[in-house]
């Protein structure tokens, strides 16, 4: 049909918007800042490809927690002082907080992570992608009666839409994995957790490269790295991306895939929309004989434990509203110190290393915004911490969405 799209953002969104679109016939050109694909966000996050735990941020119980957050308890932080968008960003969260926007926007993202899960199957029928991709499964760690009686509420809200998940006591996790076993294994404090076996892991960067080669080999698909976009046009006839040195590109459509670097160029459209960064850190390790295989949640401390075969990944800490991508040894500190209180066993925390920190654009409502801004211009960011996720629903919904 010769249509021809220009995706700017080359982590799990952008690649993914890229393969949505190319592989329905359209001319791809991808263009990032940076020098490949995957180097920010996607770079070193949770590896959890966590279809069925999509739990929005905001809550009756995190309205609860704002003051707390404003002081950095338990791995979350809502920074100070605020500016307008920023103030405006938690004015809307905390609307979104009540328990019926919960259930609403839970399901909503619940839907398209089973889109997601489908769409990545078919992806991985079509091509040999090696990223460490392995069904895990995945705990919950739940810490008191509070916390199971939720957790069985959303078990019955979830397994409606096809989510097979159990609320197991303590002493029945060791079934699940050898590494659980034992007084010392968790927390003494953890009473039981919800089990979820048909959870996944992989890796989100070296899933990126490969399919970016696919891309490059299979589909014709170009890419302009270490190029910033300056400046964004909507036009009549497509959009046009300045680019380094004044160079301008043009196409019939431009997808925003900019993470939270995307309001710089569709605010001055008049295209803003309500997203904040949200940071993040991990660390790996070297395996230990009681690292466990599947994939655990720590709910107290907000960090994630994932097995990639021939390491340990450990990711957690969220910080609204920081947009450094700088790495703050305290913050890992604290995140090395959360995780060896959680599990002692899990990794050589005394190798501890590759430390990274990236800027994940959540909205208020913990839904990302798929949209199309104009005829000539597309939006696909704001996943939070389920970008990894949801990266391959949202991709088949863009294309949808442009192609009518």
């Amino acid at each position: 049909m010769g249509r021809s799209a220009i995706i700017i953002g080359a982590g799990v969104i952008g690649v993914t918007s890229a393969y949505a679109l190319a592989r329905r016939g359209w001319q791809v050109t991808i263009v990032d800042r940076s020098s490949g694909p995957a180097m920010e966000a996607s770079r070193a996050n949770g590896a959890q490809l966590s279809y069925c735990y999509t739990d929005a941020l905001g809550s009756p119980a995190a309205l609860a927690s704002l003051p707390r957050f404003v002081f950095g308890g338990g791995g979350v932080s809502f920074r100070l002082p605020m500016s307008t968008d920023y103030a405006c960003w938690l004015t809307q969260f905390a609307l979104n907080c009540s328990a019926a926007k919960f259930r609403k926007n839970t399901l909503a993202v619940l839907d398209l992570a089973q889109h997601s899960r489908q769409a990545m199957a078919a992806l991985r029928e079509r091509h040999d992608l090696q990223f460490a991709h392995r069904v895990a499964g995945k705990i919950h760690l739940l810490y008191s009666e509070k916390d199971r009686a939720r957790a069985e509420q959303m078990q019955a809200l979830k397994s409606a839409r096809g989510c097979e998940q159990h609320v197991l006591d303590r002493s029945e996790l060791a079934r699940l994995d050898p590494a659980l076993a034992g007084n010392d294994a968790l927390d003494s404090d953890v009473i039981g957790a919800i089990s979820t076996p048909s959870e996944v892991v992989g890796d989100p960067y070296l899933f990126c490269r490969n399919l970016l080669s696919v891309l490059t080999s299979d589909y014709g698909v170009k890419t302009r790295f270490n190029c910033a976009a300056s400046a964004l046009e909507d036009g009549p006839d497509g959009a046009r991306l300045t680019i380094a040195h004044g160079e301008k590109l043009t196409a019939d459509l431009a997808v925003v895939a900019a993470a939270t670097d995307s309001n710089r160029l569709l605010a001055p459209l008049g295209r803003a929309i309500t997203v904040q960064p949200m940071k993040g850190y991990s660390f790996e390790m070297p395996l230990s004989r009681g690292s466990p295989d599947i994939s655990v949640t720590d709910s107290k401390r907000r960090l994630v434990f994932t097995h990639l075969k021939d390491r340990m990944r450990v990711a957690g800490i969220a910080e609204l509203g920081n947009g450094s991508n700088d790495i703050d040894p305290a913050k890992i500190g604290w995140l090395i110190d959360a995780a060896r209180d959680c599990m002692p066993d899990a990794g050589d925390y005394a190798k501890a290393g590759k430390f990274w920190a990236g800027l994940r654009p959540v909205t208020p409502n913990s839904q990302p915004v798929i949209s199309r801004a104009s005829k000539a211009i597309a939006i696909n960011t704001g996943h939070g911490a389920l970008g990894w996720t949801l990266a391959m629903g949202s991709a088949e919904r863009l294309a949808e969405l442009v192609e009518n």
